[in-house]
């Protein structure tokens, strides 16, 4: 039975590719590279996403890599006919804090462009990948408000991870200066720390009461909870790169088993709304939330 609340929770995917995914974190040999295998990957472990919420009649957001819309762009459809929003995930799998202002707005432009081709709908909604927008590169809030986004969900408010996130940052949806509406990954406060639930590894890691008992704490001050999976996380067609470090090996793979599961419960118990929905309903008048 699902928690009764007001307050609805955001359901995302960000689809990209295992491999590909990895650049940016470690050296990924030669040999696990391969245009055809990730292609079949994130075909097979995408359509069982969207398997499991056809069985549960949900819709959720797709953040989706543009290089994937120009390669694959039959699956980009398939998603948008089932009734899914199409977001943008960048172009390629790049952490955006890395490039100049005229290649991220080429980047966007691009995906933004493919995306809409493959998919028919208009893209409003961004996710950098990585979650690449902190205190260096706040200008990418101009790019994507100059290419007509209407919202972004990049932003982490916390100091606890080595890649991305930015302290203090508001944890609930608000309207920026520029009038792009920000939409950050949830977290909630620990010891004065922002401490990430509902999302990849931390859905994967944590156990499903904890990530229940924050989503419900979350709903409980009117903020949605963000919860975002990757197709990987489907545990349909997993990649193992040997050369992992430990840690890595570690963040990257275990709880794969139960990652489904813990979905197909969260969705049980809570209320999901894509997050061009939660958009349209709670800024249509240009209030913030």
């Amino acid at each position: 039975m699902k928690n009764a609340t007001v307050t609805p929770n955001l359901l995302t995917f960000d689809i990209e590719g295992f491999v590909e995914s990895s650049h940016d974190s470690m050296h990924v040999p030669e040999k696990y590279v391969s245009e055809q295998l990730e292609a079949e990957e994130i075909e097979i472990n995408t359509l069982e996403i969207l398997s499991v919420l056809a069985e549960s009649n949900q819709k959720a957001t797709f953040f989706i890599l543009g290089r994937i819309a120009r390669d694959m762009p039959r699956l980009v459809k398939q998603i948008a006919d089932d009734g899914h929003e199409i977001g943008c995930h960048s172009f390629h799998h790049r952490r955006l804090f890395q490039f100049q202002e005229r290649e991220v707005r080429q980047f966007l432009s691009d995906a933004k462009r493919y995306l809409e081709d493959s998919s028919g709908k208009p893209v409003i909604g961004f996710r950098a990948p990585d979650f690449s927008i902190g205190k260096q590169n706040l200008w990418v809030f101009d790019v994507l408000r100059d290419l007509s986004f209407r919202y972004d969900s990049s932003v982490v408010s916390t100091s606890l991870h080595d890649v991305y996130g930015i302290p203090g940052f508001p944890s609930a949806p608000f309207v920026l200066p520029n009038g792009l509406i920000e939409i950050p990954i949830s977290t909630v406060k620990v010891f004065g720390l922002g401490l990430p639930v509902g999302g990849g590894g931390y859905l994967r890691l944590y156990p499903l009461f904890l990530t229940e008992f924050l989503l419900t704490l979350t709903n409980r001050k009117g903020i949605p909870g963000v919860v975002y999976l990757h197709p990987f996380e489907m545990a349909k067609r997993v990649r193992r790169i040997d050369e992992m470090s430990r840690l890595r090996r570690f963040r990257t793979y275990v709880g794969l088993p139960s990652a489904k599961r813990k979905l197909m419960e969260l969705i049980e118990r809570y209320h999901f709304i894509p997050m061009n929905d939660y958009v349209q309903e709670r800024f249509a008048t240009g209030t913030g939330a």
